[in-house]
């Protein structure tokens, strides 16, 4: 009897484990699927981007695949809103414009060499450094002249002067302005890169700036808020101008180092704890990969016939899609109702900043390059 008893309270312990798997599996599986539905979307798009950025019109107006990709993104965020919400439920869009984002830069890094650095030199670090820090402190004074919250203002201040959402989110560890401010200083650098990453290579085919192509990158990688808008606007001027934005903006992230060290006391006033918040979790990692593949791409092995003609070639391809893919993904959060709840101000102030970074940042070209 008890042999039995114990046999049957196991087939019961099994029967009720097996149902509790079966009701587990298929929402496992469902969500797998979701999963792979959302990066299926954003890569057909992606791929989408490309294909219609080799059309022989889009070539003659320099519309690029990543241009193409913010413009499908928008139209899928605003119009299709089942999609999005899926693509949110999955966290596919997160992935996209971080991690994703992250890879397609680091990936850039092999267009580049060490002597294309070089050629920028000390100017352009220098160019660098007064583009972020004179735009954050002109930022902080056009806040304060608005009256926006002193946080509010560091975060979109922080993402116009240095690297946009990335900054902001680093900033964001020190701040602790807290989830609504960070949305609303996302969506200024999402709305304004955006705009200037297709207004810059218009108004340099009508001539307004009297750039050369050369110098017309360092404009655009000095006052394009985030990589993914220097990496499209250079794109759609020519590779000339591709590789000297990307170069001037990731000198601008690197800045992201000194920044958050005078933030950090800047901020001790507002939030006692600001001090232990962690600065090496804030390091942009991407960029030191940037710098390792071009590394790797000025050694002689990677310049060669073969190399040139075949691995480059290749890894640019992978690149452009991933860059595709980040800029589908940043596309899909430039929505309406975004843009309406913020408010006026911080549009005003972001508005401020983009014609402190035109105007400054064309001077200091001229003068410095």
């Amino acid at each position: 009897m008890n042999n039995n008893d114990e046999l049957s309270g196991q087939n019961k312990a099994h029967l009720k484990h097996s149902h509790k798997s079966s009701k587990k599996h298929p929402h496992h599986k469902a969500h797998f699927s979701h999963k792979f539905e959302s990066y299926l979307f954003l890569c057909v798009l992606a791929f989408c981007s490309y294909a219609v950025s080799e059309l022989a019109i889009f070539k003659r107006f320099g519309i690029s695949a990543l241009i193409v990709a913010v413009i499908l993104g928008a139209v899928i965020g605003n119009f299709a809103h089942h999609s999005v919400r899926l693509l949110k439920k999955t966290g596919s869009l997160n992935v996209c414009t971080k991690q994703i984002l992250r890879l397609g830069i680091i990936l850039y890094g092999f267009r580049i060499t060490f002597a294309d650095i070089q050629s920028v030199g000390l100017n352009g670090v220098l160019l660098s450094f007064l583009i972020v820090f004179s735009t954050f402190f002109i930022g902080l004074l056009i806040g304060k002249i608005l009256k926006i919250e002193f946080k509010e203002s560091v975060l979109i201040a922080s993402g116009s002067s240095i690297c946009g959402a990335a900054a902001v989110l680093a900033s964001e560890s020190i701040t602790k302005g807290g989830a609504a401010k960070v949305a609303v200083a996302v969506c200024t650098v999402v709305v304004f890169g955006t705009l200037g990453m297709f207004l810059l290579p218009f108004f340099y085919n009508l001539g307004v700036f009297g750039f050369d192509k050369l110098h017309m990158g360092y404009f655009m990688g000095a006052t394009l808020h985030e990589v993914a808008h220097a990496v499209a606007a250079g794109a759609a001027v020519g590779d000339e101008a591709g590789g000297a934005s990307v170069i001037i903006k990731m000198i601008r992230v690197l800045m992201l180092v000194p920044f958050l060290l005078m933030l950090s006391p800047l901020m001790l006033r507002f939030d006692k704890g600001s001090q232990k918040a962690s600065f090496v979790s804030n390091i942009p990692w991407f960029a030191i990969g940037f710098l390792v593949a071009t590394g790797i791409s000025s050694l002689s092995f990677f310049n060669t016939e073969f190399s040139l003609n075949m691995i480059k070639p290749t890894i640019e391809f992978i690149d452009t899609f991933l860059l595709s893919l980040a800029m589908v993904a940043l596309g899909v959060n430039i929505r309406k109702d975004t843009i309406s709840k913020a408010g006026a101000k911080p549009f005003i102030m972001a508005i401020l900043l983009c014609v402190w970074l035109v105007c400054f940042g064309a001077v200091m070209v001229k003068v410095l390059m």
